[in-house]
């Protein structure tokens, strides 16, 4: 019970994170009247660590695969899904696909720092 409500507290902490973030980015970019899909962009991200965080849990708990690869095919595959969605943006043509990226990737590595410090918690909880 009490792991179970560790992974509650993770969970409200990252959309806590999450949603100040994009209040703060999107008071930003409207500041500065920069036009890009911030929702598309935090949700896309979201999502990605979400998933990730579950199935890394997920493999913990049921030790399906070895961590180390089941790490690597899980951030290949964080990676393609990414490239496919610069893709779609970019085939929209309604965003400059230059300020699309100047807006993705700080939330990308502000989610990649969360969940590799939740990753090391759980592989220390081994």
């Amino acid at each position: 019970m009490i792991n179970f409500s560790n992974e509650i507290k993770s969970f409200i902490f990252i959309s806590l994170i999450i949603l100040g973030a994009y209040q703060l980015h999107q008071y930003l970019c409207e500041t500065y009247k920069i036009t890009t899909p911030l929702a598309s962009i935090y949700i896309f991200n979201y999502s990605a660590i979400i998933l990730f965080l579950t199935i890394s849990k997920l493999n913990f708990i049921y030790s399906l695969v070895n961590i180390l690869s089941f790490f690597i095919l899980l951030t290949f595959i964080k990676m393609l899904s990414t490239i496919i969605f610069f893709l779609y943006l970019n085939s929209d043509g309604f965003y400059d696909i230059q300020i699309v990226v100047y807006n993705f990737f700080p939330v990308y590595f502000l989610l990649l720092s969360l969940e590799i410090i939740y990753l090391k918690k759980s592989l220390n909880n081994i």
